[in-house]
């Protein structure tokens, strides 16, 4: 492929057939990756077609051959307040700064390559989102067609219910969602929770049926531990009428006895998730359950709801709540997560995030970490007090000012 045939950003296709949408939205799930956007609404059916311009492999044009270049630099000033309080600058609090490249070939006879590199980074430094790897978010190659369906290899994200039923898409830095869905410290020392990426997957996406379609995953041990030849087995089904998004999923993934360090054990994470486009306006709930399945291990439910509404065009207002639950303890969490986007632009806006978790009740004295409860973005709330007990900050809370820009 000449450089001639790099495209900056994908042109946006018309006249979209239920299906096409179905597809793109499957896509989503590989498109959000902790991150999401609010771009400039143009003359659409749904509020994710705008949702997701510039992420090539989730757009309509998501099969069109050519090279695409992309990605997006996200900057912002923040806030934060727990058992210190500090002024931060930090990267992605709307979007993961990160820059792409995507790929696709036709093959003849509706077959289809594809193919994806993706690299995170913190737009404040510089540095790479994970040290000594460059494409630490997208690493994979894809062969299918619509008939057959499409099969993946290399780190890609994990099938189940997409990031984006959270309506700030779990992004790393606010979402009290991301921090509440993978929090498992209080469970035991066999719970772990398998990251949005799996490193060493094999995934197949199926044709689409009317409003139906399943994917499965696996994902394969790294040669260098002695982890189990599956680490991590995945499968979703998913449903898509037009407006409403549906999806059921089981995760079960083999994490590291925190005792012995040595002992693998299985976490069965079983999850819905609901999201109703309107165009104008999107409203989404969640669940999800964790059950490590080690002896005497603790279960979490975590349930979510969540909503947006646009206005006039370039005014976007987001709402987002959490509970999360441990059976057995009188330790429960609470979060809310608010923000507004003004968008300048279908590919650049200005955004205010604020992010509270509330902890109730007494950290459970079981699992790693026993003296830590639930937080949001990197915020400690623990400290020692004057008796030189250990303390615990129960309202952790950010606020974040920033803007985007994408390519």
């Amino acid at each position: 492929m000449s450089a001639s045939s790099i495209t900056p950003y994908p042109r946006r296709g018309a006249g979209l057939s239920r299906m096409a949408r179905a597809a793109r939205l499957a896509a989503c799930a590989a498109a959000l990756g902790g991150a999401s956007h609010a771009a400039l609404a143009q003359a659409s059916n749904l509020f994710l077609e705008d949702y997701f311009q510039g992420v090539p492999y989730a757009v309509s044009s998501a099969y069109t051959p050519g090279i695409y270049l992309y990605g997006a630099v996200d900057q912002a000033v923040g806030f934060t307040k727990g058992a210190q309080t500090s002024w931060v600058q930090q990267s992605s609090g709307e979007w993961t700064s990160k820059f792409g490249l995507y790929g696709v070939e036709d093959l003849g006879g509706g077959y289809r390559t594809r193919f994806a590199l993706e690299s995170g980074f913190n737009a404040a430094n510089g540095q790479l989102g994970t040290t000594n790897t460059l494409f630490n978010r997208e690493a994979w190659v894809a062969l299918g067609s619509s008939r057959t369906g499409e099969l993946k290899l290399g780190l890609q994200d994990d099938v189940g219910v997409p990031l984006f039923i959270d309506v700030f898409g779990q992004v790393g830095t606010v979402s009290t969602v991301a921090y509440l869905t993978a929090w498992v410290y209080d469970l035991g020392p066999g719970a772990s929770y398998q990251a949005s990426r799996l490193s060493n997957a094999i995934s197949y996406s199926s044709p689409w049926f009317g409003p139906l379609n399943a994917q499965v995953a696996l994902a394969l041990h790294d040669p260098s531990s002695n982890s189990p030849t599956i680490t991590t087995k995945s499968v979703a089904l998913n449903y898509f009428d037009g407006h409403l998004f549906g999806a059921l999923s089981y995760i079960g993934n083999y994490g590291l006895n925190a005792l012995t360090t040595s002992q693998y054990v299985r976490t069965d994470n079983f999850a819905a998730g609901l999201l109703y486009d309107a165009g104008h306006y999107v409203v989404s709930a969640g669940y999800s359950f964790l059950a490590p399945r080690l002896a005497g291990d603790r279960v979490a439910s975590l349930y979510t709801l969540g909503g947006l509404y646009r206005y006039q065009q370039r005014n976007d207002f987001r709402v987002e709540l959490a509970y999360r639950t441990v059976a057995g303890v009188s330790s429960n969490s609470y979060g809310i997560t608010l923000g507004y986007d003004y968008n300048l632009s279908k590919r650049t806006a200005l955004y205010v995030r604020g992010a509270l978790i509330r902890n109730t009740g007494e950290t459970p004295t079981y699992g790693r970490y026993p003296s830590q409860q639930p937080t949001v973005d990197n915020i400690s709330n623990s400290y020692t007090g004057a008796d030189g007990t250990t303390q615990m900050y129960q309202s952790p809370h950010v606020v974040l000012v920033g803007m985007y820009h994408k390519f």
